[in-house]
């Protein structure tokens, strides 16, 4: 024990400060301990383990206990949580909230007392079959000393046969013992057969490249999979480890069933769906130092890795990276460019059609550009895209129903068909020979397995209140004809640009003209109601802030520029003494979608 000092605590709270508390015991930064706040127990983290109070001492409460049972949180971590809530306009306790929720705290603790009520069982089933073994040889040595002296056939037989029952009742005895003990011995798990078994396919010259130039790479790719698991298994071959991230829950599964016959038990997968119970042993895995290749949603950024070599993001542009029900409101896909810089290691953005912000990195010179769709799209260098205007077939056609004439000619001629709905209704499509999706169950489907995929109404693509809804729209039909052989869109806005763009570049350009992101950064304040966004608004306009006033909502745009984390600052003082003087709440989501 040391002489007592104080530390400062981080809270699972949204706390503007971190609270300081004393103790006589040596602590290091991220050991978890049990603290009264508020009136209530609290598990924090420490962040300072030699602080200087800057409240009056005698105000000062001693930690409840350390709680030496729950796995400390490591220093990358702890950096992850502080960047996320200087970005992201919240504090690093509502991080913490979101990285360990109570409930995945509480599981840690059920851990705790689970395995010490497991080792004692264990322990006790040692000592159990021990006084066994012991009483069978004493048994044993016990004939043995009988059959040492004279005895008549009959006995001698008798006693003979006793003692093979109890040799072979001895030697059951040991080899469930050495069995149990086995079991418990590899508890960590020998993956060295598996890494030598790791494909050994080299990395391409161009992907090495990439990776090599110390920038995150933009890999601009319809067939990305094989390139994932050539950069994975180097990695693992460095005794480094890997982590994908997926946009949705079932392109996890899709990937796994992709990758898991490369990796085997060395592939560990992650998302939300899976019970607490689930998440938890991942992250014990994780933390039990074995190598990996992890593939999880966004909230896997929140994990304890440890030797990260190589972080990919799979559809960067997804707007599901995006978490905007609590704080921090955070993309995943941002904070995984700051997880690879904690970790210092690479990381790859793949995608068909990158979104706009990544697009611009590379401009700037901050990314380093792999296009191998340049040459032509590798899955389908040939597909067929078919625009129709459903206005014309209507006037020149008198097309009745959803389907074109174009539409149901190719249909006819082609095998397998995906028909995507937009405005339609499904008691529309009865008896048509293909398999109907809604636009979000497309994305989240395999349509390379179709002959022809057709958009029954592109219109609903389109958010006129939305200024992201081209770029979304576009997005979404480059991936149709990457990975497609025949694509029809059907539209009664043919002549909108997004149908015939080749590249992004003009949506980019329009976002410059108009000073819109990735040019600026839009900050959303929600408040309780219109009152209370219009005194907000007032208050930042009087501030130099350029604001838009929608209901219950104020948004800020911030120009990217010198002054854009003083203006970030200036804001959050704002906000805070909003919060304080009008006695209201105000959600901050920074780049909201």
């Amino acid at each position: 024990m040391s002489a007592q000092h104080y530390i400062k605590v981080i809270l699972p709270l949204r706390l503007e400060w971190e609270p300081c508390y004393i103790t006589d015991a040596d602590l290091r930064a991220g050991d978890r301990v049990a603290v009264i706040f508020a009136g209530r127990r609290v598990i924090g983290v420490v962040s300072d383990p030699d602080a200087t109070p800057d409240i009056d001492p005698s105000r000062i409460r001693p930690i409840l206990s350390i709680e030496t049972g729950l796995d400390s949180i490591s220093a990358e971590e702890i950096s992850l949580w502080r960047f996320m809530a200087d970005y992201y306009l919240c504090t690093t306790g509502e991080v913490y909230k979101a990285a360990y929720p109570v409930l995945k705290t509480a599981s840690e603790e059920t851990k705790v007392r689970v395995s010490r009520r497991k080792a004692m069982l264990e322990d006790r089933t040692i000592a159990l079959w021990q006084q066994r073994i012991a009483r069978l040889k004493a048994r044993l040595d016990a004939k043995d000393a009988a059959l040492s002296k004279n005895h008549g056939e009959a006995v001698r037989g008798r006693l003979e046969e006793q003692r093979r029952a109890i040799a072979m009742e001895l030697q059951d005895a040991e080899g469930r013992l050495a069995s149990f003990s086995a079991r418990l011995a590899i508890a960590e798990g020998d993956y060295s057969s598996l890494l030598q078994n790791l494909p050994q396919q080299p990395l391409s010259p161009l992907l090495l490249q990439a990776l090599a130039s110390g920038k995150p790479v933009l890999f601009k790719s319809a067939a990305r999979e094989e390139a994932y698991l050539q950069a994975c298994a180097m990695q693992l071959r460095k005794n480094r480890n890997a982590c994908i991230l997926v946009n949705e829950i079932e392109l996890a599964g899709r990937l796994r069933d992709k990758l898991e016959g490369a990796f085997g038990e060395l592939l560990l997968v992650h998302h939300s769906h899976m019970t607490r119970g689930a998440q938890r042993r991942i992250m014990d895995d994780i933390r039990s130092g074995r190598p990996y290749v992890l593939i999880g949603t966004r909230s896997s950024i929140f994990l304890p890795h440890h030797d990260l070599g190589l972080i990919i993001v799979d559809n960067e542009e997804s707007p599901f990276y995006k978490q905007s029900d609590s704080a921090p409101r955070y993309n995943a896909r941002d904070c995984a460019v700051q997880l690879a810089r904690i970790h210092n290691c690479p990381i790859i953005l793949g995608s068909c059609s990158p979104s706009l912000e990544s697009v611009l990195n590379v401009r700037t010179g901050k990314y380093f550009l792999l296009d191998l769709s340049s040459q032509g799209r590798e899955l389908h260098p040939g597909c067929r895209y078919t625009l129709v205007d459903i206005r014309a077939e209507r006037r020149k056609n008198g097309m009745q129903g959803p389907v074109s004439r174009i539409l149901a000619a190719a249909m006819a001629r082609s095998g397998k068909c995906a028909l995507i709905r937009g405005y339609e209704k499904p008691e529309e499509l009865e008896g048509l020979q293909a398999d109907i999706f809604t636009i979000p169950q497309a994305a989240k489907t395999d349509l390379a397995a179709y002959d022809l995929v057709a958009m029954l109404n592109a219109d609903a693509l389109f958010d006129a209140g939305n200024f992201r809804s081209d770029e979304h729209a576009f997005q979404y039909l480059e991936r149709l004809r990457c990975i497609c052989p025949a694509v029809i869109v059907q539209s009664a806005q043919a002549a909108h640009q997004v149908f015939s763009m080749n590249s992004s570049e003009g949506l980019l350009e329009e976002r410059r003209v108009f000073g819109l992101p990735p040019y600026s950064r839009l900050i959303d304040l929600r408040v309780r109601d219109a009152e209370a966004a219009a005194s907000l608004s007032e208050t930042l306009a009087a501030s130099g802030f350029r604001v838009m006033q929608m209901p219950e909502t104020v948004r800020v745009i911030l120009p990217r520029d010198k002054n854009f984390t003083d203006n970030k600052k200036k804001l959050r003082k704002i906000v805070e003494t909003f919060r304080r003087d009008s006695k209201s709440d105000v959600i901050i989501d920074v780049d909201p979608l």
